[in-house]
C-alpha cells in the first residue's frame, strides 16, 4: 500500500497548465460575449438583432461553403443552386428580393445566377466555344443581340423598364450555367437528387395554399418596383407539381431505389397538390403526356401515370364526400364537382370557375396592334403591350399572356423567326435522343426523357401564361435546357465501341 501523499499544486504548476489556461481563457470569452450582448441588448435591441443576424449568415456561409467542398462542387454551383431553389420554390415572392441603393434596385436572385455565371465562365476557358456549337445556343444568341439593338435605342426613354421587359431574352444566358454543369463528370447524379428534394419541397409548399391569405399577411416584403410579399406567391406552383410527379416516375427509380414505392407514393401526393392549386393547363398537359408516353413506347411510364391519377381522384373523392373533409383550393373547393365545372371551362367559361376565354382573347387582339404597327423588328421593350390596369397594384398589364406573342409584339417577325428556330433545333436534339434511346446511358436518358415532357408541359403554359417573360419561370427553363443539351453531346452515348456493344446486347436481351 502507497502512503505517500502527493504535494499540493503551487501556483507555478497552477500558471504552466496549458489546458487549465485555455478552459480559464475560454470562460472568460463566453463571459465577455454574454456580458456584450447584454450590453447591446440594454443600449440597442436592433443592432443585437442586426449582430445576431450577421452571426447566423455566417454560420450558414460556413456550413455551405463546407457541405460544397464535401460534396465537390464548386462556388460557382452553390451559387446556382441557391438562386434556382429560390426561384423553384417561392418564385415571384423570390425573384423580387431586392436591395435599392440610391433609388436604383439590386435584385438577389440575378446577383446570384450572375455571379454564378462570371465564375463557372472563369473556371472553364473553353466554355463559350463549346455552347456556340450547339444550334439553340446560337438562335438564343441571335435573339440576345436583337434585344441589345432595342435595349440601345430604348433604355434612354423607359430606363430599368426596358431592362424587365429584355429578360425575355437576356435569361438565355443561363444555358451557359446549365452546359457548365454538365461539363462534370456524374453531373446528373447530384442534379437528380437536388431536383427530388425541391420536388419535394414545393409539394409541401403547395399543400399550404388554403392558408396562402395569412402567409401574405405574416411574409415579409420586398420589390423591384412594387412591394410584394415573399411567402404565398404561387405562381407555377401547380405546374412545377406535375412535372415533379413525372419527374418521379420518369428518374425517381435512380434516385431511390428503395424501398420502391417511395417515389411512386411522391407522385401520388403531387397529383393531390395538383388539384389543391387547380391549373387548368395541367389537366391538359397531364392528357398529353400520357399520348406522348404512348407515342414513345414507354409503357411502364405510362401505366405507372395511368394509374396515379384514378389513385388521386379515388382519394380526393373518399376525403370530400365520404370522410367530409373541406379544403379550400386557388379558385374554388378540393371536389369532384369543382373539378367537373373547372374541365368544363376550358371550353366555355360561361357559367365556369376561372377566368374568361374572351378575356385571352382581347389580350391577343391588343398585343397585335403593337406588331401590326411594328411588323418586321417589334415595338421594342418599356411599352406595356396591354392597357389593362391591374386594380389591386395599379399596375398596366405588360404581358398577353402568351409568351410567343409576347416574342411577336416586341421583336417583330423576325424575332418570332429566331424564336420558331430556338425551339425546331431544340425538337431536332430530342429526336437525335430518342434515335439514342437502346444504346445510350438509361439514367441519362430518363432525366433527357423527363425534360422533354418538362419543356412540352411548359410550352403548353407558354400559350396561356407568360412564364419566359418572368426569371422564376424562364431562368429554371434555361437552366435545364443548357443542362440537357450538355447530357446529350457528352454523355449520352457510351465511351468506347465495347460499351456501345455490350448496352446494345443487354437491350436486346431484355426486350426477348
Amino acid at each position: 500500500m502507497n502512503t505517500t501523499e502527493m504535494a499540493p499544486q503551487t501556483d507555478a504548476s497552477l500558471k504552466s497548465s496549458p489546458r487549465l489556461t485555455r478552459a480559464n481563457l475560454g470562460a472568460l470569452a463566453c463571459f465577455a460575449l454574454f456580458v456584450l450582448v447584454g450590453c447591446l441588448g440594454v443600449l440597442n435591441p436592433l443592432i443585437l438583432l442586426g449582430c445576431l443576424a450577421a452571426a447566423i449568415t455566417l454560420v450558414l456561409v460556413w456550413l455551405a461553403a463546407k457541405y460544397l467542398r464535401r460534396v465537390d462542387l464548386e462556388l460557382w454551383q452553390g451559387l446556382a443552386l441557391i438562386a434556382l431553389s429560390g426561384y423553384l420554390l417561392l418564385n415571384y415572392g423570390f425573384e423580387n428580393l431586392s436591395l435599392h441603393v440610391g433609388g436604383f434596385p439590386i435584385i438577389i436572385s440575378y446577383g446570384l445566377m450572375y455571379a454564378a455565371l462570371a465564375l463557372a465562365v472563369l473556371s472553364r476557358r473553353h466554355l463559350i466555344a463549346k455552347a456556340l456549337k450547339e444550334p439553340p445556343v446560337l438562335c438564343a444568341l441571335a435573339l440576345l443581340v436583337l434585344a441589345f439593338c432595342h435595349l440601345v435605342l430604348e433604355i434612354p426613354q423607359y430606363g430599368v423598364w426596358a431592362l424587365r421587359d429584355s429578360t425575355m431574352c437576356l435569361d438565355a444566358v443561363f444555358m451557359l450555367l446549365g452546359l457548365a454543369w454538365a461539363m462534370k463528370r456524374d453531373s446528373l447524379v447530384f442534379i437528380t437528387r437536388w431536383m427530388t428534394v425541391v420536388f419535394a419541397l414545393n409539394m409541401l409548399y403547395g399543400f399550404t395554399l388554403p392558408w396562402g391569405e395569412k402567409l401574405w399577411s405574416w411574409s415579409p416584403e420586398s420589390g423591384v418596383f412594387l412591394k410584394v410579399p415573399i411567402l404565398g406567391n404561387y405562381n407555377g406552383t401547380g405546374d412545377l407539381l406535375l412535372a415533379g410527379a413525372i419527374f418521379c416516375i420518369c428518374v425517381g427509380s435512380f434516385v431511390v431505389k428503395r424501398p420502391a414505392w417511395l417515389m411512386l407514393f411522391l407522385a401520388a401526393a403531387q397529383f393531390l397538390g395538383v388539384a389543391i392549386t387547380q391549373v387548368r393547363r395541367m389537366y391538359v398537359g397531364a392528357v398529353i403526356v400520357l399520348i406522348l408516353l404512348v407515342l414513345l413506347g414507354e409503357v411502364k411510364k405510362f401505366a405507372k401515370l395511368f394509374i396515379l391519377l384514378p389513385v388521386a381522384i379515388l382519394v380526393i373523392l373518399v376525403a370530400t364526400t365520404i370522410g367530409g373533409l373541406e379544403i379550400s383550393g386557388r379558385i374554388g373547393p378540393v371536389n369532384l364537382a369543382f373539378f367537373k365545372d373547372h374541365i368544363r371551362s376550358i371550353e366555355t367559361s360561361e357559367g365556369t370557375p376561372g377566368s374568361s376565354i374572351e378575356s385571352r382573347f382581347s389580350m391577343v387582339d391588343e398585343a397585335l396592334g403593337h406588331f401590326y404597327s411594328h411588323p418586321v423588328f417589334g415595338v421594342g421593350f418599356g411599352e406595356p403591350l396591354l392597357s389593362d390596369i391591374e386594380q389591386s397594384t395599379g399596375a398596366a398589364g405588360r404581358v398577353p399572356h402568351n409568351s410567343s406573342l409576347t416574342y411577336l409584339a416586341r421583336l417583330g417577325a423576325v424575332g418570332l423567326a429566331l424564336w420558331i428556330a430556338f425551339h425546331f433545333s431544340l425538337m431536332k436534339r430530342f429526336v437525335y435522343v430518342f434515335r439514342q434511346r437502346h444504346s445510350c446511358d438509361q439514367r441519362v436518358y430518363a432525366f433527357l426523357l423527363w425534360f422533354f415532357l418538362f419543356y412540352v408541359l411548359f410550352m403548353i403554359a407558354s400559350f396561356v401564361e407568360p412564364p419566359f417573360e418572368f426569371p422564376s419561370g424562364a431562368v429554371p427553363f434555361y437552366f435545364w435546357t443548357g443542362f440537357a443539351l450538355g447530357l446529350m453531346r457528352w454523355h449520352l452515348s457510351p465511351k468506347s465501341k465495347n460499351e456501345r456493344q455490350l448496352a446494345v446486347l443487354v437491350n436486346t436481351a431484355e426486350t426477348v
